[in-house]
């Protein structure tokens, strides 16, 4: 009887450390994937601040252009004997910066668009991070708590075999 006591206390403390060490896996795995999410999220919010950058050097670039254009339009008026601060010169140069500049502002909305879409999966990202590492913490908890029943099962069965 000593013997089946034997084995049935180290296949108790077996299984008791086996679960322990699933859950310090699953906890691992999960802080693992955890960082990987949270690395994401940081490339993410680099992103969102390098489509701002690159929006305002396409602006400054469409700005010169508009102003060579600009000038050009205004030395062609010249060259036909035109004046082009007043009437139909003046309209079509006046039409033209308002929509240049709608056009400006609608390239600025878009790219705050872009920014704020990066900076949701950012967020997201984080938030799911976060979330793996509660269910890593949680599946660590459920392991120990399995071991705990395992060791006071077996316990159980080894005190019954003696009574």
């Amino acid at each position: 009887m000593a013997v089946a006591q034997g084995l049935m206390l180290a296949g108790t403390a077996v299984s008791a450390v086996g679960s322990i060490k699933a859950g310090k896996g699953s906890k691992a795995a999960a802080d693992y994937n955890a960082s990987i999410m949270e690395r994401n999220a940081k490339v993410a919010e680099k992103e969102a601040e390098q489509i701002g950058r690159i929006a305002g050097f396409q602006a400054l670039e469409q700005e010169e252009q508009f102003k060579q254009l600009t000038d050009k339009i205004q030395m062609g008026y010249g060259k036909n004997g035109w004046m082009a601060a007043t009437g139909t010169p003046l309209k079509r140069q006046m039409r033209n910066i308002i929509q240049f500049q709608q056009d400006m502002e609608i390239a600025k909305y878009n790219t705050k668009v872009k920014q704020n879409e990066k900076m949701e999966v950012a967020t997201n990202m984080k938030l799911s991070a976060a979330l793996k590492r509660y269910e890593g913490r949680a599946q660590l908890k459920a392991a120990r708590t399995k071991a705990f029943g395992t060791l006071l099962s077996g316990a159980g069965k080894i005190y019954s075999m003696q009574t």
